[in-house]
């Protein structure tokens, strides 16, 4: 039976993230992490506010491609595909208001 790991709300933290997985006895081989005996499970929030959004992207993606890891959305990547996507017969607006003060 394979345990798991729950991480969530990452938020482009990817120094953190790397340094908790080497806790929890993660390694890094062949530029994926994992695990011997356990899956790491990502909630979501992988994006927005940490300095190294596309480096936490990338390693989470990596580990899950390798089947290291399992990933269900956020909020944080819902709103950011809202923002960058058009709605649909509404002439130019965008599933996310672009004049939200707070951003993607």
């Amino acid at each position: 039976m394979i345990g798991y790991d729950v991480i969530g709300d990452v938020h482009g933290c990817a120094d953190e993230l790397e340094q908790l997985l080497r806790q929890m006895g993660y390694r890094e081989t062949g530029g994926v992490w994992r695990h011997p005996s356990r899956q790491a499970v990502f909630v979501g929030d992988l994006i927005d506010r940490g300095p190294r959004q596309v480096a936490t992207v990338t390693l989470v993606r990596s580990m899950v491609e390798a089947g290291a890891a399992q990933i269900t959305m956020g909020n944080h990547e819902f709103n950011a595909i809202a923002w960058m996507t058009e709605a649909p017969r509404a002439g130019g607006e965008w599933l996310r208001s672009h004049n939200d003060k707070s951003g993607p």
